[in-house]
């Protein structure tokens, strides 16, 4: 009979090992899911942060260039959102001394993309892990100062709802006259 008792203890013990000892596993496996899913959700984010700035910065960078060759800048008629910038060529590089390059905001499957010339292509916007929008582009002559424009690119993240600006100024020195 001593027996039969032991061995009725020895299964109510491992019964009660197993209903300690399962819920503190699911505890720890939920518990290390969520650090996990945490870290990978913040990982994604810091991504799609760093596309952001690189977006805008690479668009800017583009943009400024472009306007410190240009020899007049003019906004785009009938209310479009973008600027017409008239760029002087080197005698070798054409017949036509002038060429136009226009940077535009157009709107792409809900997106405000900043594009130049080509819609299919544009230079912010097209890439689905930060899902940059451009909220503003502008260009404004400072007043007072003849030639010199301030210049504003601000974009967001859809997927963070961060935003990422960046400003200069650009001075266009008085056109000389042609010497023809």
């Amino acid at each position: 009979m001593a027996m039969d008792e032991g061995g009725r203890h020895q299964r109510g013990f491992a019964l009660l090992e197993i209903v300690i000892s399962v819920p503190m596993m699911v505890m720890l496996l939920v518990s290390l899911g969520t650090v996990v899913f945490w870290g990978l959700h913040h990982y994604l984010f810091f991504l799609a942060d760093a596309e952001l700035q690189q977006e805008v910065q690479s668009a800017f960078q583009r943009i400024v260039d472009d306007m410190l060759e240009s020899r007049t800048i003019q906004p785009l008629p009938g209310g479009e959102e973008g600027y017409k910038l008239i760029k002087t060529l080197a005698a070798a590089d054409a017949a036509d001394r002038w060429q136009d390059v226009q940077y535009e905001l157009h709107t792409l499957r809900g997106t405000k993309k900043l594009i130049c010339g080509d819609a299919a292509a544009p230079m912010t916007g097209d890439y689905s892990l930060a899902g940059v929008t451009i909220t503003e582009f502008s260009c404004e002559p400072e007043s007072g100062e003849s030639g010199l424009y301030v210049v504003r690119l601000t974009g967001r993240s859809e997927v963070t709802e961060h935003v990422y600006s960046l400003e200069t100024a650009v001075y266009l020195p008085p056109a000389k006259p042609d010497a023809d």
